[in-house]
């Protein structure tokens, strides 16, 4: 996959979530780049310009891989991190309930990074393990 195209989505493995839970933020943040690139003026269609490297993405399998992160923090510094090399970011907020009597709080729960050049993301995220 080193000159291939992917995705790769940060979770974060310190809120202890539930497989469900982690797979609807996946599925949410692995497509948020087309709702962040939504040119459309109407409510009920998408238009999306894509990038050459997100055709390249769609057109070669739309290969996706989940990693984990230890915080919040890592989360941020590694968006940071591929920001910074020129890669686009898409995170999930959201709130976790660690109790049915909490209101929770809003926190980065997991980040997309890409679709883009396998080698550039790997540059940020090949030391993490599969989640």
């Amino acid at each position: 996959m080193a000159n291939g195209m992917k995705q790769v989505i940060l979770v974060r493995n310190d809120l202890k979530m539930k497989k469900s839970q982690v797979a609807s933020l996946v599925a949410k943040a692995s497509t948020e780049f087309f709702l962040v690139n939504d040119e459309s003026e109407r409510g009920d269609e998408l238009s999306v310009k894509l990038t050459p490297e997100e055709t390249d993405w769609i057109n070669s399998g739309s290969i996706r891989v989940v990693l984990g992160v230890n915080s919040e923090d890592s989360l941020r510094t590694l968006a940071l991190r591929a920001e910074m090399a020129g890669l686009q970011c898409y995170p999930v907020q959201g709130k976790i309930f660690e109790d049915s009597n909490e209101d929770g709080t809003s926190e980065t729960l997991c980040v997309a990074i890409g679709p883009d050049v396998s080698s550039k993301i790997d540059q940020i995220t090949g030391n993490l393990k599969l989640l």
